[in-house]
């Protein structure tokens, strides 16, 4: 089965307007999101699709699929 685009561009979106708040590189933001995925998966069980990063100039937001903001 195909997945549909419109999540696709969702997360391209978001990662554009995140690299734009931070002044920082699509590759750059996507490498900080995947090294912290690493290093929070090493002490608590939590799979990719539920892990969300939300960077702002001043602060970084993780979120867990489920939890209240």
């Amino acid at each position: 089965m195909r997945k549909s685009s419109v999540p696709i561009a969702k997360d391209r979106l978001k990662t554009l307007l995140i690299t734009d708040r931070v002044n920082c590189k699509p590759n750059t933001y996507e490498q900080m999101s995947k090294e912290l995925y690493q290093i929070i998966s090493k002490y608590i069980e939590v799979s990719k699709d539920d892990f969300d990063v939300h960077v702002t100039h001043s602060k970084i937001q993780i979120t867990l699929v489920g939890e209240e903001n």
